[in-house]
């Protein structure tokens, strides 16, 4: 059996961390189910409007997709962004909104 390459295994983790199954992702995306299920089967890298839109229903960055260096972040911290990326984005907007309140008495407090 092959190895999976790395935009296959980013891809399923991403679904893992948004709970999609195939369906699920490509529904979301934009993309036709048998589209990710050949990328998939054949392990092969998807076109760059395919990952836009792969990132887009997963609510990241194509950069943030390729960024796999966060080793410099606390375990707290990494949990909060991993936690971040889960939420839906009336929920994400709560949380700055609330992330706000808390730092209000700083002088940088969060843009929206």
């Amino acid at each position: 059996m092959y190895e999976e390459n790395f935009c296959i295994r980013r891809i399923k983790e991403l679904m893992e961390n948004n709970h999609f199954n195939a369906y699920r992702l490509a529904s979301k995306a934009g993309i036709s189910l048998s589209t990710l299920t050949s990328m998939f089967d054949k392990n092969t890298d998807p076109r760059v409007q395919t990952l836009e839109k792969i990132c887009s229903a997963c609510g990241i960055s194509v950069a943030q997709f390729f960024e796999r260096s966060s080793k410099d972040l606390t375990e707290d911290q990494e949990y909060l962004l991993e936690s971040y990326e889960r939420l839906s984005p009336s929920a994400k907007k709560h949380l700055i909104s609330y992330l706000n309140f808390l730092s209000q008495d700083e002088p940088n407090s969060l843009k929206n």
